[in-house]
């Protein structure tokens, strides 16, 4: 799946996050994450992310420093770098795209009550995401295989949307700082995205 574009967006009627994956095959994927949902991803994404992506794959030591032996704190400052770097690098303003993508899995949102993150040997990251329900009956699902800078990115949209709940999640370090205040909901990932300008 070649991810275009994501939006992370709390909806305070519905008092759940709503996740939109819009492709560049031209198919959308939405799903709920609810309070209970999150609550269990966000420190588990955190987590994997300081273990597994605070230090690049082809990173390589000076000969002082043992990488492999790293203390945690060291790996969180390390992933919060990398964030800050990736958000300074992304699109957050450009709008997500509303049209008559194809929908794979229905109109109807994913409510997912399941989710697996496994951290690939290629330096990916891949999630499993399944509703799995009784009433009425339903057992959809989809798996993304995401690189470093969209982890991050995603880390980011996620953040503001657990803000914007208001649901008192505890942050890790890895998404606090000022760059997480400026992040909007949405990200352009296609390769014709126009990237943010500085000035000195």
């Amino acid at each position: 799946m070649d991810i275009r574009q994501l939006s992370v967006r709390y909806h305070l009627e519905q008092d759940r996050i709503l996740v939109r994956i819009n492709t560049s095959a031209g198919e959308e994927i939405q799903m709920w994450l609810t309070r209970n949902m999150t609550l269990r991803l966000w420190p588990l994404i955190n987590r994997v992310v300081i273990d597994h992506f605070a230090i690049p794959a082809d990173a390589v030591t000076d000969g002082f420093v043992d990488l492999n032996a790293m203390d945690a704190r060291s790996r969180e400052m390390l992933a919060d770098l990398r964030r800050q770097e990736v958000v300074e690098r992304a699109d957050f303003s450009t709008p997500y795209r509303v049209d008559n993508s194809h929908r794979p899995l229905g109109d109807t949102p994913l409510l997912v009550t399941e989710v697996n993150l496994t951290p690939k040997p290629d330096g990916n990251l891949q999630l499993n995401f399944k509703e799995l329900l009784q009433e009425p009956p339903s057992s959809r699902g989809f798996q993304l295989d995401m690189g470093t800078d969209l982890v991050f990115s995603v880390i980011q949209l996620l953040h503001h949307a657990i803000e914007q709940s208001r649901w008192q999640i505890e942050s890790p370090s890895a998404a606090s700082g000022s760059a997480a205040q400026e992040a909007a909901d949405e990200i352009d990932l296609s390769p014709h995205a126009e990237r943010p300008t500085y000035l000195n």
